[in-house]
């Protein structure tokens, strides 16, 4: 957007969302997409519970734990955006088949985890690699299979089924495989559901040939060309002001995804006094939130420009963070008082409030995620959109590791409330440079000293 213009509606202000999303259900294609995705993503969060039970009765260790999530998170770093690279160059479908055949394949050796949980970590880094070809592949292939007017309802769509899919994996099908057959059966249950998500992709379409392919690289300078397609998809997040603030507002909502995870158990037990178990009262809350605005995000870009929502959802965001740090203080002063009689706890009294307050949060999380994903998708070039992917989710990551560091660490020694008083912050800094206010004053203060 240009400094000093005010954002327009785009073309959606003109498509009743209505039609979008019924002709969106009747693309064969797309719902091959959607439905493999809706499959191998619960598998992959029923393999992270089942792996998270593993690591926990073995060893006891949040070292060992911490480095569970970094064997997922470090394959991304390395590899992320040269995957994305290579995958511009690939077809989308062969890559989405090849990868869902693999990881059935690699899954299977997370059933060795009572013998070497060395092994199984290994196995983790594995799958994690394969999933980086499988990432870009996935959101490059969306475009491909629907018209430019359905990508909101279709970012929706796989917004809501991503979200519902962790629910589906951790809540509703790990834990009980887990308790009444062992992780054993929850191994091969993922195993075949990536088999599964295999075939259905399988029924895509045969695609174009992409325009640049990996047979017209010099083999002697696959390194090279690889680093220039890089540099190239770079250059073009950063020269464009909608598509680096798109990434910048992606990679935020990585990182608060990874931050309200890691500090939930914290949380409930500092802070509402209850057991470490009863995230879910914080989790669960923010995960129907950000199904609820899934839902609605087709009726409110018919209304609302992609910018605005973006803007409203930090700015919640940042408002109820804060919400969170003091609630206990209302609970102390005001609502355990009233209800002394029954001998309540102020944390406790103040549980059906942070279930309100995080569910405002998930709805502004799908503010920020589904609008800022479709700018990505409208402005990347066909031949580059899996290597913008791929940027975006090794920012992602890349993000996530200080939290992972610093965040429990900062919480012990200044309090959690804090914590989350300097989260709220951030937030709102990321929301301030994003106006047009900013870019008019820093490009007057380019111009001022010719830059």
């Amino acid at each position: 957007m240009a400094p000093g213009k005010r954002p327009l509606h785009d073309h959606m202000a003109q498509v009743n969302p209505e039609t979008a999303d019924i002709a969106i259900y009747r693309n064969r294609n797309f719902m091959f997409l959607w439905l493999a995705q809706a499959v191998s993503q619960t598998a992959q969060n029923a393999i992270w519970f089942g792996l998270l039970v593993v690591v926990e009765e073995y060893t006891h260790s949040t070292a060992q734990m911490g480095l569970a999530i970094l064997t997922t998170i470090i394959p991304s770093i390395l590899l992320g955006m040269v995957a994305g690279a290579l995958v511009d160059r690939m077809s989308k479908r062969q890559v989405l088949v090849s990868t869902n055949f693999l990881r059935a394949l690699v899954v299977l050796g997370y059933l060795l985890y009572d013998r070497s949980l060395a092994f199984v970590f290994a196995v983790n880094f594995v799958s994690s690699t394969v999933t980086q070809f499988f990432a870009p592949a996935e959101a490059a292939k969306i475009p491909q299979l629907v018209s430019k007017r359905q990508l909101i309802t279709a970012n929706s769509l796989f917004n809501l089924t991503y979200n519902a899919a962790q629910m589906a994996g951790l809540v509703l099908l790990g834990p009980p495989l887990v308790k009444f057959f062992g992780p054993q059966v929850l191994f091969f249950a993922a195993a075949a559901a990536f088999g599964a998500a295999g075939i259905l992709v399988w029924q895509l379409p045969a695609e174009a040939p992409p325009e640049r392919t990996l047979a017209g690289i010099d083999k002697s300078a696959m390194v090279q060309h690889v680093w220039n397609d890089v540099i190239d998809s770079w250059r073009f997040i950063t020269s464009d002001r909608r598509t680096s603030l798109a990434m910048l507002h992606l990679t935020t909502a990585s990182a608060l995804m990874l931050i309200v995870s890691e500090l939930a158990p914290r949380y409930v037990v500092a802070v509402l006094g209850i057991r470490p178990d009863d995230a879910v009262y914080v989790l669960a809350p923010a995960g129907l939130g950000v199904i609820i605005g899934t839902s609605l995000m087709g009726r409110l870009t018919a209304r609302l420009s992609k910018e605005r929502l973006v803007a409203t959802g930090l700015a919640m965001i940042a408002v109820f963070l804060n919400a969170l740090a003091v609630v206990r203080n209302l609970g102390d002063a005001v609502i355990a008082p009233a209800l002394s009689w029954a001998a309540v706890p102020g944390g406790a009294s103040v549980v059906p409030i942070v279930m309100v307050i995080a569910a405002i949060l998930g709805l502004a999380l799908s503010f920020v995620i589904i609008p800022s994903q479709t700018i990505l998708m409208e402005r990347a070039p066909a031949s580059t959109r899996g290597r913008i992917f791929a940027v975006q989710i090794v920012l992602g990551n890349v993000a996530s590791i200080l939290p992972l560091v610093f965040v429990g660490a900062m919480a012990d020694l200044v309090g959690i409330n804090v914590v989350i008083i300097l989260v709220s912050v951030g937030v709102l800094a990321i929301w301030a440079v994003s106006t047009d206010r900013f870019a008019d004053r820093l490009a007057q203060w380019r111009a001022d000293h010719r830059l």
